[in-house]
């Protein structure tokens, strides 16, 4: 490729430097999974349905999208991995445990939680919640940037969502284990075909649940409830009176999973970050942008949501897993019963057939009014079918808002420019073993901003006026 198109709106292409934080290093036993340009690239060359084996694991492939989509919403022939016996410790009976129709009903019981006027109201608490916890990033050395973005996400969810509190020390511990868990949780299923091999640090995996289970508590004694009672803790509380046991197994199952997406899409968005620092510039001057700076909403931010879209494409999640109930033939393959089956969801999102220069990191894409359209619907980042996650909208409300204040307040830059970045083997791919420094961005003076409708460039290059982005 010969030039980069990851310029923001306004300037011209760049030629391709060095990396910033560093190239991508993807794990050799589990490439064909996780590595979604070495997908794509056999995508054309597969049949709607292939057998893969990695190490002792096997799987059957989903190539075709039409076919995928029928297979990952297809309750009555695959199951879900959450049920899964071997994930009992993990999921129990809360809702990522669920199966069918409980499982139906127990989203049923969330979904006033997230109403359109709920959603609006998210954007300024996540605004001020994310500048408390971005005001305790020490300034004197790395940041290790899994762990940090791992402490905002699970702040954000807890205060913004759950309307509760952690401890600063509690938040620390559950961002230091969240990678853990979540390792654990990954390996449990991969391993669980093959019950006599040892999952790989089973006992910080069951400490790292102990303390979830302590923030699960405290979530629930420091409960902040809406007067109409229609907050997602008040509603499950509500759903089984006289049965805690309950509540506390789905508000552990909304922290596992609510901390999962968010961390690694923030995660990745620092590293993309290092790797175009021009977009911080941009997005602090989108910001700086809004009719209310202390009150953003992510409707008022195109290039910070379309910034997290470009993430997701390029660093979401590369595969669903769903298992059979029975035997069944898809794609004129048998899948005999009880087998897994994967659905490669970052090859498609790296179908050159959709995306234009599927390896460039390009946001733009998805601004509005871009040639060709985006199709967001095609990034399937929350799932689809049945499993589709229940607070999507609420991230969807989150993330662009986060991301914004943190370009706004924060100067991101690698620690070890060229350094190779692993991606780790979590429930969501995150980016192992990337430190950079957080400089606190100087203030901005109220009466430098320009007058209402005036016409700037900013030194990012984006065009603007007072009133919003151009």
């Amino acid at each position: 490729m010969s030039v980069d198109r990851t310029a923001c709106p306004g300037q011209p292409p760049v030629p391709p430097g060095p990396p910033g934080p560093g190239v991508l290093a993807h794990s050799r036993a589990l490439r064909f999974w996780l590595d979604p340009a070495n997908l794509a690239a056999r995508l054309d060359q597969a049949g709607p349905v292939v057998r893969t084996r990695t190490g002792p694991a096997t799987a059957f492939q989903v190539n075709d999208p039409v076919l995928l989509r029928k297979v990952g919403t297809d309750e009555d022939t695959f199951r879900f991995w959450g049920p899964d016996p071997s994930l009992r410790d993990f999921a129990e009976n809360g809702v990522v445990g669920l199966d069918g129709a409980a499982h139906r009903e127990r989203r049923a019981v969330m979904r006033p939680a997230f109403t359109a006027s709920r959603l609006t109201a998210l954007g300024p608490s996540v605004q001020a919640r994310t500048r408390r916890l971005l005001a305790d990033l020490p300034e004197d050395r790395p940041l290790d940037i899994r762990v940090e973005m791992s402490r905002l996400a699970c702040g954000l969810l807890v205060s913004c969502v759950l309307n509760s509190e952690l401890t600063p020390d509690t938040l620390s511990k559950i961002a230091a284990t969240r990678s853990t868990l979540s390792s654990g949780i990954f390996w449990r299923y991969a391993l669980a075909p093959w019950p006599w091999v040892p999952v790989p640090r089973r006992r910080a995996c069951r400490r790292a649940l102990a303390e979830l289970d302590e923030a699960v508590c405290q979530v629930r004694a420091r409960h902040r409830p809406d007067p109409d009672g229609q907050d997602l803790v008040s509603l499950l509380e509500a759903a089984a009176p006289g049965n805690p046991l309950v509540v506390q197994r789905d508000i552990r199952a909304l922290l596992i999973a609510g901390m999962e997406t968010s961390a690694s899409t923030l995660a990745w968005a620092c590293y993309e970050l290092g790797r175009h620092p021009h977009y911080q510039q941009a997005l602090q001057d989108e910001a700086d942008a809004a009719p209310d700076t202390s009150r953003l909403q992510a409707h008022q931010l195109p290039l910070a949501t379309a910034f997290v879209q470009e993430v997701t494409r390029l660093h979401g999640i590369p595969f669903l897993v769903r298992r059979t109930r029975h035997q069944t033939y898809q794609g004129g393959v048998r899948i005999p019963a009880g087998a897994v089956v994967t659905l490669p969801l970052g090859a498609l999102r790296r179908d050159r057939n959709r995306y234009p220069d599927p390896d460039v990191f390009d946001p733009q894409r998805w601004l509005p009014h871009a040639e060709p359209p985006p199709a967001p619907a095609a990034l399937l980042t929350y799932g689809l079918g049945p499993r589709y996650c229940p607070g999507a909208a609420a991230a969807d409300a989150m993330l662009p808002v986060a991301l914004a204040t943190l370009a706004s307040s924060h100067t991101l830059r690698p620690a070890r420019p060229g350094r190779k970045i692993g991606v780790s083997l979590e429930l969501t791919p995150t980016p192992k073993g990337l430190t950079m420094y957080a400089t606190p961005c100087e203030p901005r003076l109220a009466d430098t901003r320009p007058a209402p409708g005036t016409r700037t460039v900013s030194r990012s290059g984006v065009a603007s006026t007072e009133g919003g982005h151009r």
